[in-house]
């Protein structure tokens, strides 16, 4: 079964608001084949019909919005203003903007540049196939038995969101879902990010 031609009722968030401390460098600017990193992801997910597409920035936000343009009108850029406060604050101004009629949220990582299209592809199958909007219910790629990302919570669970605190992301709801489905992916990239210089490197040396 193919992706539906029509948009799928599903946002897509990409998170990228946080301060790169670890690496020591602006992560999402850091350039990948003359690209800034957070482009090449934002330009894989853009490829899907997702009905929305939000880039969750903070630190640096209007560098970044000078830096990548999209003329797409499903995109928008998530100005974080409590980026500080971690991951979960970025999760929340992107579940507080835009319209409810959504079958649930597909949260991106912004530094992973290399997560394969057959990634994504394969959890919106898993997504569609088993009619999951209705259910309180969590879809995550695994690669060798570790949990990656994307991760797609159900409409269901969202208001479960609005409690999480702290730089776990959402973490904390998945044990209120009904279902935790793990989808085991031939895909390193799902579990690989960049966080320190000898990941930027390993990025930059695989997509030569």
């Amino acid at each position: 079964m193919g992706l539906p031609i029509n948009l799928i009722p599903i946002r897509a968030v990409v998170l990228a608001a946080g301060v790169s401390s670890r690496m020591g460098k602006f992560k999402p600017l850091l350039p990948i084949d003359g690209k800034p990193m957070l482009e090449i992801v934002l330009t894989k997910v853009l490829s899907f019909p997702f009905q929305e597409v939000m880039a969750v920035v903070g630190y640096k936000a209007k560098e970044l919005k000078e830096a990548i343009n999209f003329e797409d009108d499903r995109f928008n850029w998530i100005t974080n203003e409590q980026f500080i406060e971690g991951l979960s604050s970025s999760i929340k101004a992107a579940i507080g903007f835009g319209n409810n009629e959504t079958s649930g949220v597909l949260v991106f990582l912004g530094d992973q540049p290399l997560l394969r299209p057959s990634t994504i592809d394969q959890i919106l199958q898993v997504i569609i196939e088993k009619e999951l909007a209705q259910s309180k219910c969590i879809v995550q790629p695994t690669y060798n038995g570790i949990p990656g990302h994307p991760v797609f919570i159900s409409a269901s669970m969202i208001p479960y969101l609005k409690t999480i605190t702290g730089d776990q992301g959402a973490k904390p709801i998945f044990k209120f879902a009904d279902q935790h489905i793990y989808v085991p992916i031939d895909d390193e990239w799902t579990i690989l990010d960049v966080d320190m210089k000898h990941d930027y490197q390993n990025i930059v040396n695989h997509s030569m």
